[in-house]
C-alpha cells in the first residue's frame, strides 16, 4: 500500500510540473513588427490573431518602414485578416493570409499584396530579427519576385534566385563605411542592370532589402528598410 501511495505522489508532481511547463510556454511572448508590399498611399491596417480562438489585434501594415513593435504569445502560426459580422449578426474572422510560425523573439513580418486591396489577401513571410543572427551592418535580401537577382554591394557577390533570401555583412569599398551597390536581374536568359546606388554598412543599422512584383503591372519593385538597432 505505501508503494503505491508513493506512485500516485509521483504522478501528480509529474502531472503539477507538466501543467506548470505548459503555462510557461503559453506566457511565452514574441515581438512582431509588419511591412507590406508594394507601398501604397493609404495602407489600411489589418487585425493579427493573437490567440487560438481568433482573438486579434489590429497592426498597421506600413511600407516604407518598419511598424511599431506588438507583443503577441508564441504562436504555431501568424495569421492577419478582418472580422467582419455574418448575416446573423455574429463575428466572423476571414484570414487573408498566414504562415508557419518560426522560433525567434525578435520577427518581421512581411506581407506581400496580392492586390490594390487587403481582402485581395497577403503572402505572409515571418522572418528572424534576433540581433544574434540579424546584426548590424548586416543586410539581409529576400527575393519574393520571380526573376532572378544578381548582387554586387562592397566586396561580397550573390545570385539570388527566385523565393530565396541571403543575409550578408559586406565590407565598405569606400570611406566613411559606405558601399558601392549594384543590382542586376535575369530576363530571358540575359541579365539587364536595375539598380546603382551607394549605401551604408553601419554597426548600429541593419537593412533589409527586398524584391517584389507589382501584383498589377508585374514589374519588378525593390524595398530597402533600414532599422535602427538602438530602438530594438
Amino acid at each position: 500500500m505505501p508503494h503505491f501511495k508513493k506512485l500516485q505522489f509521483a504522478v501528480l508532481t509529474f502531472l503539477v510540473l507538466m501543467s506548470l511547463h505548459a503555462g510557461a510556454q503559453t506566457a511565452e511572448k514574441i515581438s512582431l513588427r509588419i511591412l507590406a508590399f508594394p507601398q501604397i498611399a493609404e495602407p489600411k491596417p489589418v487585425e493579427l490573431v493573437v490567440d487560438d480562438k481568433d482573438q486579434t489585434i489590429q497592426v498597421d501594415t506600413p511600407g516604407h518602414e518598419l511598424s511599431k513593435s506588438y507583443s503577441i504569445p508564441a504562436l504555431s502560426t501568424i495569421t492577419v485578416g478582418r472580422t467582419t459580422i455574418d448575416s446573423e449578426g455574429k463575428s466572423v474572422f476571414q484570414s487573408y493570409g498566414s504562415a508557419k510560425s518560426i522560433l525567434a523573439k525578435e520577427q518581421i513580418i512581411l506581407l506581400i499584396r496580392k492586390g490594390e486591396k487587403n481582402s485581395d489577401g497577403f503572402s505572409v513571410i515571418p522572418i528572424s530579427a534576433d540581433l544574434t543572427t540579424f546584426k548590424g551592418a548586416s543586410f539581409l535580401f529576400i527575393n519574393a519576385s520571380t526573376y532572378n537577382i544578381g548582387v554586387k554591394i562592397g566586396d561580397k557577390n550573390l545570385e539570388l534566385n527566385s523565393g530565396k533570401r541571403s543575409l550578408i555583412q559586406p565590407k565598405a569599398n569606400f570611406e566613411n563605411g559606405i558601399c558601392q551597390v549594384s543590382i542586376a536581374y535575369q530576363k530571358n536568359d540575359k541579365w539587364k542592370m536595375f539598380y546603382d546606388t551607394r549605401w551604408p554598412a553601419n554597426e548600429k543599422i541593419r537593412t533589409l532589402v527586398f524584391f517584389y512584383q507589382n501584383p498589377t503591372t508585374g514589374r519588378l519593385g525593390i524595398a530597402p528598410i533600414t532599422d535602427i538597432i538602438s530602438k530594438i
